[in-house]
């Protein structure tokens, strides 16, 4: 199958012009279909402390799917991942807009943090930053709706708290979401944001009233959980974040903080774990940062650019009142990105790993690696 879909991918690449993708659309202009992919291509050399480590270099994902414009207003995206070898359900959803207003209905994103939410393409270094990963949000099966304006982004929705990939036929959780975005400076392109978000899910049935925050290194070619926390007795978990972003010219950062508190029995302390990073990019060669005011995100510079970038990040799952050790991590980043054109880019990155003696994997150590990316996507 990961042959098949790699030869689609590489056929469409080359049929596409250098100045548009590949869409139908209907004779009078009220129906559009664009074919949207990605393959990434990773590898990595690993310098181990105590955990053994391979040098790596695979397909690391694969994307194929489709986003529709019809009647104005209306708007569908249905798209499928084809990572490792197995499909799996990734953005399947409808959206109507007026422009200020959005409603959505779908298998798609939670309006809570930020990092996670960013396409696995328009990430700046291989993996996400950990805290992301260990608390931030998930795909799910919901409803939201979104107010936005020159100031102001507001969303909520409501979401089945059940993994979609878990096919128990027992009672489904269920989770409520927010995300409040203000723009306290806006001058042309250059964007300030300060943001807060919160989720608040109910375990059901089906996920045995445990939960369980895991995260590796920075990297998508490690399959090792140096942090792992198994709350158990869980009757329900909030969660809280905060974040800012500013793109100004040339510089872009961005900066977030994720917290988990999990409510459990009496018979027991409730959980707390959390974490933060702060990254930073400045555009050399050609072209500057952008922002999507709907999403709330950065966007990057464009054809013929360079990037370079730093990230700090900290991850804590220790907490002592529970009980509960999963394991604190340091780790720090630096790296770079080329784009050649508006479809393939070029990443590269060094990061040094540092865990305490609580990391479920070896203990206490300290590793780095060197990682690199070429990207195809439309």
């Amino acid at each position: 199958m990961m042959r098949h879909t790699l030869l689609i991918l590489m056929l469409l690449a080359c049929g596409m012009s250098a100045s548009a993708q590949l869409t139908l659309k209907s004779e009078k202009g009220d129906f559009e279909a664009r074919l949207i992919g990605r393959a990434l291509f990773d590898g990595g050399v690993f310098f181990s402390d105590k955990t053994a480590l391979g040098n790596s270099l695979e397909v690391y994902d694969v994307r194929l799917g489709t986003v529709v414009r019809f009647l104005e207003r209306w708007t569908g995206k249905i798209e499928l991942g084809f990572a490792k070898s197995k499909v799996s359900m990734k953005d399947v959803y409808i959206e109507y807009s007026d422009g200020k207003n959005l409603f959505k209905v779908g298998h798609c994103f939670e309006p809570f943090s930020l990092e996670y939410r960013i396409g696995t393409s328009d990430m700046k270094f291989n993996g996400a930053a950990v805290t992301g990963t260990a608390f931030g949000d998930r795909r799910r099966l919901g409803i939201s709706y979104t107010y936005n304006c020159e100031v102001l982004n507001v969303s909520g929705g409501v979401f089945s708290d059940k993994d979609i990939d878990n096919t128990e036929k027992d009672d489904e959780g269920y989770a409520f979401s927010g995300r409040v975005l203000y723009r306290p400076y806006s001058k042309g392109k250059d964007i300030i944001h300060v943001g807060v978000s919160s989720r608040f899910g109910v375990q059901g049935k089906a996920e045995e009233n445990k939960l369980t925050y895991s995260a590796g290194a920075p990297s998508n070619l490690i399959p090792e959980k140096f942090l792992k926390a198994e709350v158990t007795e869980a009757i329900n978990e909030w969660k809280f974040g905060a974040e800012v972003v500013m793109v100004l010219d040339k510089w872009y950062f961005q900066s977030e903080y994720l917290m988990a508190h999990v409510n459990r029995r009496a018979s027991v302390e409730n959980y707390n774990g959390d974490g933060w990073y702060a990254q930073v990019g400045y555009a050399l060669l050609n072209g500057r940062y952008g922002y999507n005011k709907t999403s709330g995100m950065a966007t990057a510079p464009g054809a013929k650019s360079l990037e370079i970038l730093c990230r700090y990040n900290i991850t804590n799952m220790n907490d002592k009142d529970s009980g509960i050790m999963g394991g604190k991590q340091n780790d720090f980043s630096i790296g770079g990105i080329y784009y050649f054109n508006k479809y393939v880019a070029a990443k590269m990155s060094y990061s040094l790993v540092s865990l305490d003696k609580h990391a479920p994997v070896d203990g206490k150590q300290t590793f780095s690696m060197i990682q690199g990316r070429i990207q195809l996507s439309f």
